[in-house]
């Protein structure tokens, strides 16, 4: 199956085309490149790329969070906007679950742990085992398992993670200490790639048709797990 994924959910977007998981073009954006005419000029490339090919893409894969708050709005427009045009689906991919995804397909480790910065002194953190989401066919959802921990228990994590051998920790490099932020994997932001890994597995391994992890693009939602600052204020008034 030929998809279109799509990030902007880190410091830089990017969008791939995939067959399943081999990755037929990958671009990124930039830091802080997330514009909508940054992103309309990426995807016109893309589906031009796509035409030239006689690739008809059907699917578009999407990070859908946790993450920037911008970055999560821009995605799921951007996604909406082009499923719609198309006429194709929409399949939504955890953020942590596609850095994991990238790390693990470029690193032998068997564990990886994902931190990404909350603020507040809060981390959205997940780990993942190489057997659950490296596999063909994704039999379950390990994709959305994303939480919300405090720094300190974040930092107790980190230290039980750095005893193992067979784990690695991706992510935010400035949520660890600099005793442990050396540990971390080079993978500190979502990319398409891992989005569109993840949606292929998702995909194959669907035992309905259509696949379960279809989703349709007007009930696409962001997962934020967590109110922003503004909304937090507005609430403590």
């Amino acid at each position: 199956m030929i998809q279109l994924a799509l990030e902007t959910t880190g410091t830089n977007g990017s969008i791939a085309v995939l067959d399943g998981k081999n990755v037929l073009r990958d671009r990124r954006f930039g830091r802080q490149r997330r514009t909508a005419a940054d992103i309309a000029g990426q995807l016109d490339a893309a589906l031009r790329w796509c035409d030239q090919r006689e690739l008809q893409p059907a699917a578009i894969a999407v990070a859908v969070g946790p993450g920037s708050f911008t970055g999560l709005r821009i995605a799921i427009t951007t996604a909406k906007t082009l499923a719609y045009a198309l006429e194709i689906p929409v399949i939504p991919v955890g953020s942590l679950a596609a850095i994991a995804a990238v790390t693990l397909h470029e690193q032998p480790a068997e564990h990886v742990l994902v931190g990404l910065n909350a603020y507040r002194r809060q981390v959205f953190a997940a780990e993942f085992s190489r057997e659950e989401l490296t596999r063909d066919n994704l039999i379950h959802r390990c994709d959305d398992r994303a939480q919300v921990l405090a720094r300190g228990d974040w930092d107790r994590r980190v230290a039980e993670t750095l005893e193992l051998s067979d784990r690695v920790i991706a992510g935010d490099r400035s949520i660890h200490a600099d005793s442990a932020a050396d540990r971390v994997s080079v993978c500190e932001n979502s990319d398409a790639v891992g989005v569109g890994l993840v949606a292929a597995g998702l995909v194959a391994g669907s035992r309905a048709q259509p696949p379960e992890c279809f989703s349709d693009p007007f009930a696409l939602s962001a997962r934020y797990l967590k109110p922003s600052a503004a909304e937090e204020k507005a609430a403590s008034r």
